[in-house]
């Protein structure tokens, strides 16, 4: 039955929204500073009517598809970020993290949320001790899927079409492309699953254009856990070359974790792209901590710390 308001009109219902989510991880990641393990994920959403993978293919070849132009060579070239360092790669990335910082192209396109997990302060006897990773992974995978649909889309009905996931050790798991699902259709929610399995694609966008959003969630990512870190071999080649790229992103990531909930922030990105880590404190099984609220966001950015001492200390030889 419609609902109506105090003068009898019918109230709109919220939009139907149908979402395709793609999901990337990378894991071990050692703090410097304190020596904690960390794992991450990266869930990218879009909207069935408002394609994004269109736009990325777009921007990767500039609107050129004449397969003969020697510039369409030059962009179809396959993007991982730990490998990345031609001029090529660079510029296609580049093109990619333009359009994400530009609200006019991709404000209502581009929805991403990233989760870094502290294995150091998870308790181990609530995870599976000879498949420890993974067990935590199917865990918080389905915790990233709840919460970022009702961030991004609030009480609007929303339909997740399909699930698609890098190729990696996830799918050799027993429980985990069916068990996120499983459990997440059990629950009271206003969303709803027209997929039973979650699938493992390759990141060649040659086989399947599909790749070219699972190439930007290993980039995006890849850019975000290397602020946080900072960068292992600063000095190498392959370094420097991404400095462009983690430059363009870090004052987005900057805002990200610091206060991304401030009302009265105009910042047009707070609504559409979120970065959060867990758990805040370390809590042993039987703590009433774990019922709290231990997700966050604030966190130190590594790459602009050791940036601000490199200028620092460049102005005071000069």
């Amino acid at each position: 039955m419609s609902e109506k308001d105090l003068f009898g009109f019918v109230i709109p219902a919220p939009p139907k929204i149908e979402v395709n989510i793609y999901a990337d991880e990378t894991m071990n990641r050692k703090c410097s500073d304190t020596k904690h393990n960390w794992h991450y994920m990266c869930l990218i959403f879009e909207r069935v009517d408002k394609p994004l993978l269109d736009d990325l293919i777009i921007e990767r070849y500039c609107n050129n598809f004449d397969s003969a132009s020697p510039y369409y060579f030059k962009n179809n070239k396959i993007l991982h970020w730990t490998e990345m360092k031609n001029a090529d790669e660079i510029n296609i990335c580049k093109r990619w993290f333009q359009y994400i910082l530009n609200p006019e192209k991709s404000s209502d396109k581009f929805y991403c949320y990233i989760l870094g997990l502290n294995e150091s302060y998870l308790s181990d006897d609530e995870f599976d001790a000879d498949n420890k990773f993974n067990s935590i992974y199917n865990r918080f995978f389905r915790t990233a899927i709840e919460y970022s649909l009702k961030c991004f889309w609030g009480n609007n009905e929303i339909v997740i079409k399909n699930i698609f996931h890098e190729q990696g050790q996830q799918q050799d798991h027993a429980y985990f492309s069916w068990h996120p699902i499983d459990k997440l259709q059990n629950k009271k929610n206003n969303f709803k699953f027209e997929t039973d399995k979650i699938q493992f694609l390759g990141k060649d966008h040659k086989i399947d254009e599909k790749a070219n959003i699972l190439q930007l969630c290993d980039c995006f990512l890849g850019a975000i856990v290397n602020l946080i870190h900072g960068i292992e071999n600063p000095e190498s080649k392959k370094s420097r070359s991404k400095n462009e790229l983690l430059d363009l992103l870090l004052p987005l990531c900057q805002r990200m974790t610091k206060n991304p909930d401030n009302p009265n922030s105009s910042y047009r990105h707070k609504n559409r792209i979120r970065i959060q880590f867990f758990p805040k404190n370390k809590c042993e099984k039987g703590d009433i901590r774990r019922f709290q609220n231990q997700f966050y966001s604030d966190r130190p950015l590594k790459y602009g710390i050791d940036k601000d001492d490199s200028n620092q200390l460049s102005l005071n030889f000069n």
